[in-house]
C-alpha cells in the first residue's frame, strides 16, 4: 500500500460524517459537499491546499449550519469530524510527499487517525458535556468557543502548505 492511502480514506470517511453532520441546509449543505470533494481529492492527490481549502468549506457548513439552527451535539460533532478530516488529511498529504511508494505507513497512519479521532471525541464530549448535564451556557464558556473558532480559522487559513 502507497503511503499516505489509508489515511486519505480516513479523512475521507471522516469529512463525509463532517458533511452528514453539517448539512442541515441549502447553503450548508453546498459547502459541506464542496468541503467534502475538497478533502477527499487533496489527501487522495497530495495536493495540501486542497485538504485544507476543503476543511474551510466543511467548517463554513458548521458555521452555517449553527446560524440555521442546528443543535449543539450536532455541530460539534461535525467540528470534531472536520479537524479528524484536515489533520489527517494532511498527513495523508505529506506522507506521500515525503517518503518513497515502498515505504511501510500502514501503523503510522493508523495510530496518527486513531490519535486524532480520540482526541476530537474526547474534546467533543467536553464540549457537549454541559448540554447534557443541564447546566446553563456562561458568556465565558461562549466567548472561549468564539475565540476556539476563530483560532480554528486562523490556524487553516495559515497553515504551511509545502507538498504544493
Amino acid at each position: 500500500m502507497k503511503p499516505g492511502r489509508l489515511a486519505a480514506g480516513y479523512a475521507t470517511g471522516a469529512a463525509v460524517v463532517g458533511f452528514v453532520l453539517a448539512g442541515v441546509g441549502a447553503l450548508a449543505t453546498v459547502l459541506g459537499g464542496l468541503g467534502l470533494l475538497g478533502v477527499t481529492v487533496g489527501s487522495v492527490r497530495g495536493r495540501a491546499t486542497l485538504v485544507t481549502v476543503g476543511s474551510l468549506g466543511q467548517f463554513g457548513a458548521v458555521v452555517t449550519g449553527g446560524v440555521t439552527g442546528a443543535g449543539a451535539p450536532q455541530l460539534v460533532g461535525a467540528g470534531a469530524a472536520v479537524v479528524v478530516a484536515w489533520t489527517v488529511g494532511r498527513t495523508a498529504t505529506e506522507l506521500r510527499a515525503t517518503l518513497d511508494e515502498t515505504a511501510a505507513t500502514h501503523r503510522l497512519e493508523t495510530t496518527h487517525a486513531a490519535g486524532t479521532t480520540a482526541i476530537a471525541l474526547a474534546a467533543a464530549g467536553i464540549a457537549v458535556a454541559p448540554t447534557v448535564v443541564s447546566v446553563e451556557a456562561t458568556p465565558v464558556g461562549v466567548g472561549l468557543l468564539l475565540v476556539g473558532s476563530i483560532c480554528l480559522t486562523a490556524a487553516l487559513a495559515l497553515a504551511p502548505d509545502e507538498s504544493m
